[in-house]
């Protein structure tokens, strides 16, 4: 038992593209939707806080063979200490034997697919050619989102980017635009990147107040809560004429432990899986307001660090670590 260590820097070198990431993630949602995979709703415990959380998320996708499991913290005190407020581990584990192959950092996997899950949301729910993207968060998510977004939807051209700190949103500009043709304007108000927005995409921590307003929420506008439950008020789910999620059990225990005066809606929803698999109609009028809920599968995270892991393993990356030694 030798599994590969694998770092962040590592799995960067070995990655995908931004556009073959999107590819693995739209795949795994077919296979999803196809029954070919098996994705228990998280499990986790709360220490000391009760914002604080570490989940368990194991899947096995048969179609990808891929087994594994990611274990994720969120401990949101860090940021003030300067260390990371949340960090992950990947575990694959070989789907004959059940044996470890790979022990892989998984943020920079977190980010990446979540990004991909984003831009996936976009396309199958925005109106044609969207050309404003609102971002409000501007952290790893933020980014990641960007990134993917911009592989998938070129027509994306003006990006409006909100966030708690002046010098937070400036330095995303100032980076993200080497990356991309758009155009990065830094708002002072959250509702600079709603109004008027094609595309909204928001990765805020919990908090009791909730910074994006319903009545700024223009029609035919996709709205893709990262955060799930932190960052719109309930004006905008009631607003919502169309609800799209990737895991209704996972959504309805954030709704449960977050937001306990709502509850799923099943008429208005419809799941991203068959989006994927072209089962569902993404809208029914061009000026549906669309709320996207990507609630963090693990069978995305899997799929994603197993072909990051036979790349690495080709290219001769990352160490054997003995475990029985």
């Amino acid at each position: 038992m030798s599994p590969l260590l694998l770092g962040a820097a590592e799995i960067a070198r070995a990655a995908p593209l931004p556009a073959e990431i999107v590819s693995l993630v739209e795949a795994t949602y077919r296979m999803e939707a196809n029954g070919e995979a098996d994705v228990p709703p998280k499990i986790g415990v709360h220490p000391g806080a009760p914002q604080n959380f570490l989940h368990a998320m194991p899947a096995w996708v048969g179609g990808a063979r891929a087994l594994g499991m990611k274990w994720v913290s969120y401990f949101p005190q860090n940021s003030a200490g300067g260390r990371p407020d949340s960090t992950g581990i990947v575990v694959l584990n070989d789907p004959d034997s059940g044996i470890p192959v790979a022990i892989m950092e998984g943020m920079w996997i977190t980010y990446a697919r979540t990004g991909a899950c984003a831009a996936l949301a976009a396309k199958y729910l925005a109106g044609d050619a969207p050309r404003r993207l609102g971002l409000i968060g501007c952290g790893g998510l933020g980014q990641w989102s960007l990134r993917m977004i911009g592989a998938v939807l070129p027509s994306v051209e003006e990006v409006f980017v909100a966030s708690k700190r002046l010098e937070t949103r400036q330095s995303f500009c100032t980076t993200m635009a080497k990356e991309g043709p758009w155009r990065l304007t830094p708002v002072d108000d959250v509702r600079g990147a709603v109004e008027r927005m094609d595309i909204i995409v928001s990765s805020v921590p919990k908090l009791q107040e909730h910074p994006v307003r319903g009545r700024w929420w223009s029609p035919g506008s996709v709205m893709i809560p990262l955060d799930v439950t932190g960052a719109w008020d309930d004006e905008v789910y009631q607003m919502a004429d169309r609800m799209a999620c990737d895991g209704p059990a996972n959504l309805k225990n954030a709704l449960d432990r977050y937001r306990p005066n709502l509850a799923i809606d099943p008429v208005r929803m419809v799941a991203i899986q068959d989006l994927a698999a072209g089962r569902s109609v993404a809208r029914r009028a061009a000026g549906d307001r669309v709320l996207a809920f990507i609630t963090g599968n693990a069978s995305l995270d899997i799929v994603l660090a197993w072909e990051i892991y036979r790349r690495a393993a080709r290219m001769g990356r990352g160490r054997r670590f003995d475990l029985a030694g």
